[in-house]
């Protein structure tokens, strides 16, 4: 009779930790990649724009435990798009209105070039630095944005962009990732801008 008893007290005691653990590994989830959200709806926050520009979609949007908000845009599946525009865009809503001030420091922040000597010869190590910074002009706007190389294991570099869009209480950065080995240029960048139409 103990026997069983105990057996019993095992089952539950067993039966609670995997509970548990499922709780754990939903909590993590949704504390890492957020909960879904309406991205055109987050979107609409900061843009006027009737349609994506660069022939952009919403590929995912989320809500973070942090309380930022994000949508990711990627290529239209099949569309034809000019191979120097960015296919990868970010659009972070920042529920802390010192966070954007954080992406742009005032010192740059300049690729190593000892490591870059040692990624030509065997591009094991993962590394990234600043490429150059500036302003881009558009429409009535004139925002400051940062050029960055993402060096990667695999042997090729990847550039992205990021701006600073926070206006009121609305603070918004775009980070925008152009395809393996493109530079990334003002000009794109002034293209996917435009096309956004700030409010």
């Amino acid at each position: 009779m103990a026997l069983a008893e105990n057996e019993s007290k095992g089952a539950i005691i067993l039966v609670g930790i995997v509970l548990l653990t499922m709780v754990g590994v939903v909590f993590g989830i949704f504390v890492g990649l957020g909960r879904p959200i309406d991205g055109l709806e987050l979107l609409g926050e900061r843009f006027a724009c009737a349609e994506l520009p660069l022939e952009l979609e919403v590929g995912s949007a989320h809500k973070l435990g942090s309380g930022d908000r994000i949508a990711r845009l990627v290529a239209e599946e099949g569309a034809e798009r000019d191979p120097s525009w960015p296919d990868n865009v970010i659009v972070q809503i920042h529920k802390d209105d010192r966070a954007p001030g954080l992406l742009f420091p005032p010192d740059p922040r300049p690729v190593d070039l000892e490591k870059l000597g040692k990624w030509e010869e065997d591009p094991k190590q993962v590394f990234r630095g600043e490429i150059n910074r500036g302003r881009v002009d558009f429409g009535r706007w004139s925002v400051p944005y940062i050029r960055e190389r993402l060096f990667r294991d695999a042997g090729v570099w990847v550039d992205s962009m990021r701006v600073n869009l926070t206006a009121g209480d609305v603070n918004c950065v775009v980070f925008a990732e152009f395809p393996p080995e493109v530079d990334g240029s003002e000009d794109a960048l002034r293209l996917l801008l435009d096309g956004f139409e700030l409010r």
